[in-house]
């Protein structure tokens, strides 16, 4: 019975000590893969970053970048971007496809901007000023809706 206690205790400690590098942490921008950086710096130069987060996941580490205006980047750990939003202004017109801003300039969305923008490896989703989310298929096809 000692010993299944004292096992136990050992893997407990074992697992708490491997979780705990888990978690979150502040990094830095010179800290992202290059591609990352370059993607910051082309599309959103003029803005101050606030902070950094690095998210560790079993195969590399997820990234977010917020500025000073609450705009949110997200990286994949290929540093590839994930996600914009841009809480007050536009998404910046050079980050989204234009196929999509054509859609949404040729549709019924009169003085609305694009706020958010995702991807992933099979789909595109934009969320207008007015609240309204769309989905397109990777061939920009709108698949969805949704207010």
């Amino acid at each position: 019975m000692k010993k299944i206690l004292i096992s136990a205790a050992i893997l407990f400690a074992s697992i708490a000590t491997a979780s705990a590098d888990d978690r979150e942490r502040p990094t830095t921008v010179d800290k992202l893969p290059a591609n990352a950086q370059q993607f910051l710096s082309q599309h959103f130069k003029n803005l101050s970053v606030a902070f950094v987060v690095e998210d560790p996941k079993m195969v590399g580490s997820e990234y977010e970048v917020t500025y000073t205006d609450r705009t949110e980047v997200d990286f994949n750990p290929q540093g590839e971007w994930t996600s914009v939003e841009c809480k007050y202004n536009a998404v910046p017109a050079s980050v989204v496809p234009r196929q999509i801003s054509d859609y949404v300039a040729k549709s019924n969305f009169p003085g609305q901007h694009i706020k958010k923008i995702e991807r992933n490896p099979y789909t595109w989703e934009i969320e207008l000023s007015g609240g309204l989310e769309i989905k397109f298929d990777m061939n920009f096809n709108v698949i969805g809706y949704d207010d």
